[in-house]
């Protein structure tokens, strides 16, 4: 029997995936639970369909509806933290106002769950009325070919039953299977999926390592991509330090309370989460020379 809720969970998050890329991309591409308490705030501000109204009433706890925004502004954003463990990393979510309220962000339009469900167990039912009406019933000669009966010898009056498969190859089968599946289970579940931020270097981690949901290091937490893995580096720049190679940038940098940061690898801030620049022929010039004392 199919767990709907796990489907339900499963499409928002393909939905998702479409739609971090589109209208609000500065706030889905990096879901933490600041950014999706902004996204909340801003679809707030819009005329809202009753089914969404009720969902936001049911997650945030409304008394009124007169100032939605003031509600949302008050609310804890350490809520949102399932939320954005959710798509950053696929951890599980069994909060079905959790879920809907994700599915309003994303826009994922067989919202709430209780429509989804509606919708799906529609479908099974007349799936299973078409497979029910299209199934033969099997005869005779479908069991004797099934069974491969051979024909009773004379004066035995007894059939024999010949095996389409041996016992020793079928156990050999079951067994391939059983270790294939296995494999497959133990490397899904001890692969290291996560990365956490060590000072100049992303190494990997177990998503369930307590480091990656500690509150101090909660922000240092992504999900692992091995390019990343390899190459970002915090660097510090010297005299032989390579910018560019063939007019592309080798460094990417960030200002940040006056000070500048180097890193090998473009992408985002690996602590403040804000984008990194390309080194540029200006900046290289009219800035680091002077400070290391290049002409």
């Amino acid at each position: 029997m199919k767990n709907n809720f796990e489907e339900y969970k499963k499409a928002i998050i393909t939905r998702y995936e479409e739609e971090k890329m589109g209208k609000f991309a500065d706030l889905l591409l990096d879901p933490t639970p600041a950014n999706l308490k902004r996204l909340c705030l801003l679809i707030s501000e819009d005329e809202m369909r009753f089914s969404d109204l009720t969902i936001f009433r049911h997650f945030f706890s409304f008394k009124s509806d007169e100032d939605i925004a003031k509600w949302i502004k008050n609310f804890d954003t350490e809520k949102f933290k399932p939320l954005s463990t959710f798509l950053k990393l696929g951890t599980n979510l069994k909060d079905y106002r959790s879920a809907n309220l994700i599915a309003v962000l994303v826009d994922f339009k067989q919202r709430p769950y209780t429509k989804f469900l509606d919708t799906h167990c529609a479908l099974d039912i007349a799936n299973s009325k078409n497979t029910n009406a299209n199934k033969e019933v099997p005869n005779r000669e479908y069991f004797a070919e099934r069974m491969a009966i051979s024909k009773p010898v004379e004066n035995d009056y007894q059939l024999t039953v010949r095996s389409p498969l041996s016992k020793r190859m079928l156990f050999a089968l079951v067994s391939f299977a059983a270790i294939f599946f296995l494999t497959i289970f133990v490397k899904d579940v001890f692969d290291d999926k996560c990365m956490i931020w060590k000072g100049d270097h992303y190494e990997r981690i177990d998503c369930d390592d307590s480091r990656a949901f500690g509150e101090k290091s909660y922000d240092n937490v992504i999900a692992l991509n091995k390019d990343i893995l390899e190459n970002f580096r915090r660097i510090e720049i010297c005299d032989t330090t390579t910018f560019f190679i063939n007019d592309r940038p080798m460094v990417w940098y960030i200002k940040q309370n006056g000070k500048y940061e180097f890193f090998s690898y473009g992408g985002a801030h690996p602590i403040t989460r804000k984008p990194l620049k390309p080194i540029t022929k200006h900046m290289v010039e009219k800035h680091i020379l002077k400070v290391h004392g290049k002409k």
